[in-house]
């Protein structure tokens, strides 16, 4: 059966006000564009709407208009926690259009129509629309119509999963709110987005805004290193933001991690013809011509702008630096739009929020020499912008919102690259230390493989060649009669406690190697300006500035060893940074039992599993945390908390990862429903870290009455894994029986299911009822002591032959999509990979 309950992404409509841009919208002419796009599926029944409303919130309606006995609507108030309560009730029409809506389930996510009513007042305020275009029964598209600033047009977004990921739009009251959905929308792998609008008499879709938004996932690993946004109007272009993922460091757990971004104005009356374009037909009206996906990088490439800013993210904190409360961050997510540059005296800010003014570097070439060029300066072992007649880094290295340093970049000899390094320690105007290249620049394109290519050796090296030379200016300081101390050593050493800084933001500075990089750099530099001070001899500077000008860091020590008679061992980067970070420390695991006797429960930070009589549950959750000390009686967490909630119902099954036990061919369940039978069970907690904890679950008198099994569960929570290890074991029976053991996965009422033997999972993706929503289950077991699979009225099973110790191994892992960050529309095949991800895990512990 096709699994049919995934939450939406969507991309919204609105005839009302309070969606953004729907400002004195004329609503006659807005409503008569939507019925030239929707026809009678933006027309509520007045007399359903009512039976809807009069009924028990959340409860379906099934419709079927044509009396064949095939339903095409099913209506309902959505109950759902992510929606505005000031938009309650938020009626729904939902519409299938690929004629696979069934009695008792749920409209799907790959080409159905959600009409919803906020407030239930008989206004349309937004309509999601969901296309599988290839006939895989998955989302490939997605959009979201609004009224625009226009008075007479309506807007809509239009999403594409050009990568067929399953990952797009986030949706609140069935439209896309800025704040509430963009860390919930995917933005990333392969990905594109246009704006378009739509008047009263318009022929055609006409893009604005985003023409395209585009985003590339260049290494197929899931997660984007590459997003370039076109800004236009129709077919003309007025700037380009083209960023990169410079050292490849996002992963799929951690996806928005932009370092560089290079911006550009375009000239007056830029354009694209039609073999750099591409055309779409929306709801059977055409779209003009936009940037097409394949065609985008090569135009942001080989296009002359007018004017062009490079920004270099130092300190790998690409988060909103322009709206803050009393000087602190507001929003320490990662953006998703590459990095959005500071606007300056000499270029204006494209789109926004920018990263802010500073720890960021910031190259202008205000009339470019040529096309978008880069190029690497070993000098300083960074990327620099040829051509820039502006360039400088104004350094906050306390965060306080107060530059303390700047540094300023020179091309003296007006060649397009710099030459001369100045830098104003403490911020007066007037420079405290300066040097000039002493090696060969080497020009870089600007492609992801290019650039990537030159900064991820240089971050793989850098920063333990810095920290040794930092040691080494330290140690020459108190020789020469300082201190060999420093503001921003002391800073970083005590790790970063500031008080504007969150926990989360200091552990994210710490862990960053290109932040390790940017601030030991500082250090470097203010070291040496302090030595300069203090040891007056111009013979060693001359050499030492020789090799600062060709970036020969191991140079420098070597000099400052030989000037300085400096011996012993250096510390160790990596050492020295888990010493920091271990001030930090808190459990990631942990255990709990007896909320509701007879359970016990482990969990990790991003999981949590039960298990009580032998039947296993899980909990979902949505962020990264520790609940089961808390639970009890103040709240049921089987409804839906801030933190999550229990995602399965268990009732006779034994649910996630319970067992079977075979005895000479018979079945035995390892599992007492409610208590009842002959099985003796116990518990216990076995071992406690800070990032692993073991329980123990013991039933015994299973199987044969005369001579009874102890079977024993020994589970494990390990921090920041999803999963859980189980290992099984026996003892007891005769020496003669022929024993195996049952591995249950609960069937779900709804549900799509599959085997994968090559990499040893079962897994289910579907769901119970409307309050939890779409959970997955999987099992990963070790392939080579399967013996068959098993069907049977509860359970989907798979059976092993223990090894020599009487023992079977394997992980069992659930997944609640509304706890999951991205969680529109992922299918069982998304949920296999990451299944198969874990079985990859588990084969080399």
């Amino acid at each position: 059966m096709k699994m049919i309950a995934q939450v939406m992404t969507c991309l919204a409509v609105a005839t009302l006000g309070g969606v953004p841009g729907a400002e004195a919208a004329d609503q006659t002419a807005v409503q008569q564009i939507l019925d030239r796009v929707f026809g009678d599926a933006v027309t509520l029944d007045p007399a359903m709407a009512a039976k809807v409303i009069e009924g028990t919130p959340g409860e379906r309606h099934y419709v079927d208009r044509d009396a064949d006995g095939k339903l095409e609507e099913v209506w309902f108030v959505d109950t759902a926690q992510r929606h505005s309560d000031s938009w309650r009730p938020v009626l729904v029409r939902a519409i299938d259009e690929d004629g696979d809506l069934e009695m008792g389930l749920e409209p799907d996510l790959d080409s159905d129509l959600y009409v919803a009513d906020w407030k239930a007042d008989g206004s349309i305020d937004s309509v999601c629309d969901y296309t599988d275009r290839d006939g895989d029964n998955d989302v490939d598209e997605v959009l979201l119509y609004y009224s625009a600033r226009s008075s007479s047009e309506v807007m809509i977004w239009w999403g594409d999963d050009v990568g067929d990921d399953n990952l797009l739009w986030y949706d609140v009251g069935y439209t896309y709110r800025q704040g509430a959905c963009q860390y919930r929308s995917h933005f990333g792998g392969d990905e594109l987005f246009c704006a378009y609008t739509l008047g009263l008499n318009d022929a055609e879709w006409l893009p604005g805004f985003e023409n395209p938004f585009v985003f590339y996932d260049r290494d197929g690993d899931g997660v984007t290193e590459e997003v370039i946004r076109i800004e236009g109007r129709g077919d003309i272009v007025h700037n380009v933001r083209h960023s990169f993922d410079a050292d490849d460091d996002a992963t799929s757990d951690n996806p928005r991690d932009f370092d560089v971004c290079i911006s550009a104005h375009a000239p007056k009356g830029l354009t694209f013809d039609d073999a750099q374009s591409d055309r779409r037909t929306l709801r059977g009206i055409p779209t003009t011509r936009f940037l097409s996906y394949e065609a985008t990088p090569k135009f942001s490439l080989e296009t002359q702008w007018a004017d062009m800013l490079l920004c270099w993210d130092e300190n790998d904190l690409n988060i909103d630096g322009d709206n803050l409360t009393d000087g602190r961050f507001r929003d320490i997510q990662e953006r998703w739009e590459g990095v959005i540059c500071k606007g300056n005296e000499y270029f204006r800010q494209l789109g926004g929020p920018s990263c802010g003014p500073f720890n960021k570097r910031f190259e202008v070439a205000t009339a470019p020499k040529g096309l978008i060029r880069v190029y690497y300066a070993p000098t300083d072992q960074r990327i620099h912008l040829f051509g820039a007649d502006h360039l400088w880094l104004a350094v906050d290295y306390d965060y306080d919102q107060q530059p303390d340093m700047r540094y300023e970049y020179l091309d003296v000899d007006a060649d397009g690259y710099i030459d001369t390094w100045r830098l104003d320690l403490d911020h007066d105007g007037e420079p405290d230390d300066e040097w000039t290249a002493g090696a060969e620049t080497q020009d870089v394109a600007y492609t992801w493989p290019a650039v990537s290519g030159v900064m991820k050796p240089v971050l793989e090296a850098v920063p333990e060649q810095l920290f040794g030379l930092v040691a080494r200016l330290r140690q020459a300081a108190r020789k020469a009669g300082g201190e060999g101390e420093d503001a921003v050593w002391q800073l970083v050493e005590s790790g970063f406690d500031i008080e504007g800084l969150s926990e989360e933001v200091r552990l994210r500075l710490l862990a960053s190697r290109e932040t390790s990089r940017y601030y030991l750099d500082l250090i470097k530099d203010r070291l040496i300006a302090a030595l300069k001070a203090k040891h007056q001899d111009p013979a060693f500077w001359g050499h030492f500035d020789a090799l600062r000008g060709k970036g020969d860091l191991a140079g420098m020590q070597a000099a400052l060893e030989a000037a300085f008679g400096l011996t012993g061992a250096l510390p160790d980067l990596a050492a020295w940074r888990a010493g920091i970070v271990a001030k930090y420390d808190q459990p990631r695991v942990a255990w709990a039992q007896d909320w509701v006797p007879p359970n016990i429960g482990w969990e990790s930070d991003v999981a949590g599993y039960r298990a009580y009589w032998g039947q296993f549950d899980f909990f979902g959750k949505k962020r990264k945390c520790l609940v089961m000390s808390t639970f009890g009686e103040q709240y049921s967490y089987h409804e839906e908390q801030a933190w999550g909630m229990d995602a399965l119902h268990l009732g006779q099954s034994c649910g996630l990862g319970g067992v079977t036990l075979y005895v000479n061919g018979k079945a035995y369940p390892v599992w007492s429903p409610e208590g009842k039978g002959s099985i003796a069970w116990s518990k216990q907690l076995l071992s406690e870290s800070d990032d692993a904890v073991t329980v123990e679950l013991l039933a015994e008198n299973v199987g044969p009455e005369a001579q009874p099994y102890a079977v024993r569960f020994r589970c494990e929570a390990l921090a920041g894994r999803k999963d859980s290890p189980i290992e099984v074991t026996f003892e007891g029976g005769k020496p003669e029986d022929a024993v195996e053991l049952g591995l249950n996965l609960q069937k779900l009422p709804h549900e799509d299911f599959a085997v994968d033997d090559g990499a040893g999972i079962v897994a289910n993706w579907g769901w119970q009822d409307q309050i939890i929503g779409t959970i997955g289950m999987g099992l990963v077991y070790p392939k080579g002591q399967f013996v068959r699979h098993v069907d049977t009225d509860h359970h989907h099973q798979v059976v092993m032959k223990p090894d020599d110790a009487r023992a079977v191994r394997y992980n069992i892992q659930g997944d609640w999509l509304r706890g999951r960050r991205f969680p529109r529309c992922p299918t069982l095949e998304n949920w296999l990979e990451d299944l198969r991800a874990t079985a990859r895990l588990a084969a080399l512990n």
